[in-house]
């Protein structure tokens, strides 16, 4: 039973199968959805520069009791690497209500699903996530004068949540398949169509230090690293659990 979750479909961005440089890490280059016409913009083929002049106002007192406003200005220079990389998410309580919605959620999305609900047929999307579900403006139509608006993932090559690995630690040894019935939050359709995929992955032991975990989960707390107190081999666990999972899935 893996302690991740990966797709095996390719790169959402990335125009069908993932590529893999030297270390293992995904190297498709995302084609951008538009292109800045600015001599403080250059593109390479793998990166893109800017330089971007910050403008404010520094105020001062003179003892006459005059304010003195003077403009400063300060340059930036940024660099957007344009290939997309692996991108492991590790959730703290992963067999929760969240972390299993989460994870069903990406599976949905990357599959294509569409389950049946009292209300009719729901098709698995991104609704409500500012990256994948919001615009904004772009500029203006030089044809129109209309205001041109593009999704936000847009703007810059992003690592799209149909790629995203994840992994995560739990109090409780449940599978996903099984803590997802737990939360009772997916439809019971869609919990059908995941099962499969969600019984095969099992959270990580977890820290437990019950002043800091609401106490009605102390029942299903059996999934846990030795020891109730904070200390420097719990640290080095965490350290090692990411590690293992960095090696084990994003650099196969």
């Amino acid at each position: 039973m893996a302690p991740h979750a990966e797709s095996d479909s390719g790169l959402a961005n990335g125009g069908g199968h993932s590529h893999t440089n030297g270390n293992g890490t995904a190297a498709a280059a995302a084609r951008p959805k538009f292109v800045v016409n600015s001599p403080n913009v250059v593109y390479t083929d793998s990166e893109i520069r800017s330089k971007y002049t910050y403008r404010t106002t520094e105020v001062t007192e003179r003892e006459d009791g005059v304010r003195v406003a003077t403009p400063r200005e300060t340059v930036y220079d940024f660099k957007v690497d344009t290939t997309l990389p692996k991108l492991g998410v590790m959730l703290v309580g992963w067999g929760g209500n969240n972390g299993t919605t989460v994870t069903a959620g990406i599976m949905a999305n990357r599959r294509g699903l569409v389950w049946d609900t009292r209300n009719g047929q729901q098709a698995a999307n991104y609704f409500g996530s500012v990256v994948m579900g919001s615009t904004l403006k772009l500029g203006t139509d030089a044809k129109t004068q209309t205001d041109v608006n593009i999704p936000f993932h847009d703007v810059l090559p992003m690592v799209h949540p149909n790629d995203f690995v994840i992994g995560g630690w739990d109090i409780s040894g449940l599978n996903l398949a099984d803590a997802m019935d737990r939360a009772k939050v997916l439809e019971p359709t869609l919990k059908s169509l995941v099962r499969k995929e969600m019984a095969e992955l099992v959270p990580l032991p977890s820290i437990y230090y019950p002043d800091f975990i609401a106490a009605n989960q102390e029942d299903r707390a059996d999934n846990l690293i030795p020891g109730s107190k904070a200390s420097t081999a719990h640290v080095e666990q965490i350290r090692k659990d990411i590690r293992y999972v960095d090696s084990s899935t994003l650099h196969p």
